[in-house]
């Protein structure tokens, strides 16, 4: 092992961008956050639920941070058990199966991140950004 390898941190931010571990770390972010907004759930309930801080979930959820293959192996669990399939593959792909039921879901979060001239605003479907309506 080479002794940049021996100097990584446990941080997803301390692994080099093109590493294909990266690439992981993010694809991993990526599917809890879409598991638990497909969901409906804020990251305050689902952090509860794992038994985790919000702030460690929201540092899983950006790639800031990491969580326990425990905490992962739950989560994604409660994800299938509402028909919510999330795969990272061999190859690297990450895919996401959602049931019927839970469309009108990513439908209202798509549609709270349209800017007013139709483009995707990701500001727009923040919550803590947003306005109600």
């Amino acid at each position: 092992m080479s002794n940049k390898a021996n100097n990584w941190s446990d941080s997803p931010e301390s692994i080099p961008s093109l590493h294909p571990r990266r690439k992981y770390t993010i694809k991993l972010a990526a599917a809890l956050r879409a598991g638990r907004s497909i969901l409906g759930l804020s990251q305050v309930t689902f952090a509860q639920d794992m038994g985790i801080s919000k702030s460690k979930l929201a540092r899983a959820e950006t790639a800031a941070g990491s969580i326990s293959s425990g905490d992962l192996e739950y989560a994604l669990s409660v994800f299938r058990s509402a028909g919510v399939m999330i795969d990272l593959t061999i190859e690297g792909d990450l895919r996401l199966t959602v049931p019927d039921n839970k469309l009108h879901l990513i439908e209202a979060a798509i549609t709270a991140g349209m800017g007013a001239d139709g483009s995707f605003d990701e500001a727009a479907s923040d919550p803590k950004t947003s306005n109600p309506k």
